[in-house]
This record gives structure tokens, C-alpha cells and sequence, in this order.
């Protein structure tokens, strides 16, 4: 509930934000330590080494649940709500999300081409 003085919500949000900021951080570097980057969709990652946790993306996957909002915009809200999204993505690292990202773009595409051709035909 807020506070009916503005200083003190002001002061809650940001201990909020930071708390969540520093929480979302430690769970990027547990993760890599624990599975490494998940690579694209068809091949292992090239990076080698350690990854800094701000190259790291949370990576939605569509089949482990529907995706509520970007980790990166949740900073206001509840830690079991950060936590109850995070687990439904893959940690990857920058190159290898976007590379992810345009692929499931692409595979999109194909398959919205296809099925205009059934329809053609």
C-alpha cells in the first residue's frame, strides 16, 4: 500500500527497483554457472569463457508457459512475480538471443508462406 507521504514512496520504489535490479543479476550469474549460455536454436554458443550478467538475456520459451512481461520492465514488481517469469525463459547471451530472436522470426515467416500457399492451391 502506498504511503501517504511522497518521499517515502519515492524511497520504497527505489529500494524496490535496486533489490530486484541486484536479485535479477545473481540469478544471471547462478545460471551460467549452472548451464552456460543456451546457445541459438541450432547450434551451441560461441562464446567462450565467462559472459558479463549485463551481456545475459532471460529468452522466453514459448513452450514453458505464456510470456506476462519483459523481465527487464518488471523492476517495481514482486520478487516471486520476477521469479514465477524467469521461470519460463532460457538464459542466453546477447549474440545468441538476437540470433534466436530472427530465427524465430524467420521460421514465422515460412510457415505464414506456406500456409498462404495451401490456400492457393
Amino acid at each position: 500500500m502506498p504511503y501517504a507521504d511522497n518521499e517515502k514512496n519515492k524511497e520504497c520504489k527505489r529500494k524496490c527497483r535496486q533489490r530486484n535490479r541486484e536479485y535479477k543479476r545473481d540469478i544471471k550469474i547462478q545460471m551460467f554457472k549452472e548451464h552456460g549460455c543456451g546457445g541459438t536454436l541450432t547450434e551451441p554458443c560461441r562464446w567462450q569463457g565467462d559472459v558479463p550478467p549485463v551481456a545475459l538475456h532471460f529468452d522466453h520459451i514459448k513452450e514453458k508457459g505464456e510470456k506476462k512481461s519483459d523481465i527487464s520492465r518488471m523492476s517495481n514488481h514482486a520478487i516471486e512475480t520476477v521469479k514465477k517469469e524467469i521461470d519460463k525463459c532460457e538464459l542466453v547471451c546477447a549474440n545468441c538471443h538476437s540470433i534466436r530472436t530472427e530465427q524465430r522470426r524467420l521460421r514465422k515467416l515460412i510457415e505464414e508462406q506456406k500456409n498462404e500457399n495451401k490456400k492457393i492451391n
